[in-house]
Parts: C-alpha cells; sequence; structure tokens
C-alpha cells in the first residue's frame, strides 16, 4: 500500500479557515451507494438520509488542548510538543519538533517554569516520552498553556476552544478532534432521536499501528456503552 494511494487535489481557497457561526449550516456531501451519484446539501438536512431503527454511534472524546510550546532548558531552543497518549501518571507519548534536539535526559520548559519535563526516551515511530512537573492538577496547567492541535492546513489561529469541540464531548484524551461530529447541534441530535434512531456515545483514542508495507496507519481503539451492544 502506498501512501501517495490517498493523494487528491484540494485546492488551498476551498479549506476553511474559521468555522460557521452555526455549526450545522456547513456543507454536506452525499454518495449514493446505489447510483454512484453525488449530491451536494446541507449538514442539517442530514436527518434526510437516516431511517427509522438506524443507530448513529458519536464519538465523544474530548479533545485536550494538546500542543504546548516550550523551550530547552539548558540552550533556550524553542520546542513544540504534542501530546499523543498518557502512558503512565505524568508520563505521556508525545511528538516533538525538532525531535532531534531532545534525548533521554532533555529538560523543556514551559509557561516560565508552571510546566516542565524531561524526556525518559524514544518512542516508537520518532516520538520521544516525555515525564511532566508541575504545582495543582496537570489538566488544568494544560488548559492554561495548552493549544487546540489543529491541523496544518488551518493557518488561522483559533479564537474559541469549544469551537474544536463536538456538543457531545465528554471522555478527555483525544489528541484531534473527530471532526465529522463537530456539525451536529444538540437540536439536530433531538429531531434524530425523535425519528426513532438510536444515538449511542463510544470513546476512540488513538493506537499506532504498522502496516508492514510502506505506510503508517493509526488504528483506533473503542469503547462502547454496554447498552450499544445489546
Amino acid at each position: 500500500m502506498k501512501v501517495d494511494l490517498f493523494d487528491f487535489h484540494l485546492p488551498e481557497e476551498l479549506i476553511a479557515q474559521t468555522p460557521l457561526e452555526q455549526r450545522a449550516e456547513s456543507r454536506l456531501m452525499i454518495l449514493n451507494k446505489e447510483s454512484g451519484k453525488i449530491e451536494h446539501d446541507v449538514f442539517k438536512n442530514i436527518k434526510n438520509y437516516l431511517n427509522p431503527g438506524d443507530c448513529l454511534v458519536l464519538n465523544d472524546t474530548k479533545v485536550l488542548p494538546a500542543r504546548l510550546f516550550g523551550m530547552k532548558e539548558d540552550t533556550g531552543a524553542k520546542i513544540e510538543v504534542l501530546l499523543l497518549k498518557q502512558l503512565d501518571g505524568d508520563e505521556w507519548e508525545t511528538l516533538i519538533k525538532p525531535a532531534k534536539r531532545v534525548k533521554e535526559g532533555t529538560k523543556i520548559v514551559f509557561g516560565d517554569g508552571l510546566l516542565t519535563a524531561e524526556c525518559t526516551g524514544e518512542a516508537e515511530h520518532g516520538g520521544r516520552n516525555l515525564k511532566f512537573s508541575y504545582d495543582g492538577i496537570f489538566y488544568e496547567v494544560l488548559e492554561q498553556l495548552g493549544e487546540m492541535p489543529l491541523p496544518p492546513y488551518i493557518k488561522e489561529q483559533l479564537e474559541d476552544k469549544d469551537r474544536y469541540q463536538t456538543v457531545f464531548a465528554r471522555e478527555r484524551g483525544s489528541a484531534a478532534a473527530p471532526t465529522a461530529g463537530l456539525h451536529f447541534t444538540e437540536e439536530l441530535l433531538e429531531e434524530i432521536k425523535e425519528m426513532g434512531i438510536h444515538i449511542a456515545l463510544s470513546l476512540f483514542t488513538w493506537v499506532w499501528e504498522h502496516s508492514g508495507l510502506s505506510v503508517l496507519i493509526r488504528s483506533k481503539s473503542m469503547t462502547c456503552i454496554q447498552s450499544f451492544t445489546r
């Protein structure tokens, strides 16, 4: 499997840099699986393509402000850190830019010392494991210092962090938003429920896997509420 098999042309001017004021007014593309015809609609009309008895599974992970900007304690060199996965206690698997500057034992300072980290070793796929030190509650410190991990094609700064969360986000831990869910509103979900469609909330977390070929695939592990499996 080659990575370039997934390449497609997307003009930069068609990439939205800021969210719409009304979530459900986003555009929706529909592929008719029988005819192969592609149609365009507005997301609030997604209920027109669902049927009573359908089950809609929503990813209720809450995005962490997982991007941190700090500096090496010894040289002051700038370091960017993206939290990927909590390993044990205050130790996290991370991606670091530039990774070559961070070796085992390297110390990184964030927010004038409000948060510090020490590299405990290399992680898979070029990442680094960091152990954090702080006063208070880690997630509260993260809310102060961290930024939302927006995709690289989004250049505009996000003014409201809540716009990178779904309205049903509950379980803290995701390093990226379940983007398809961003367009649902509470009102739209109620309308869908009233149609006789079951809505199940499930937690997805990222897990690294290697395909054994030439592409690195990030698969998902999933936790379902018990009623969903009945």
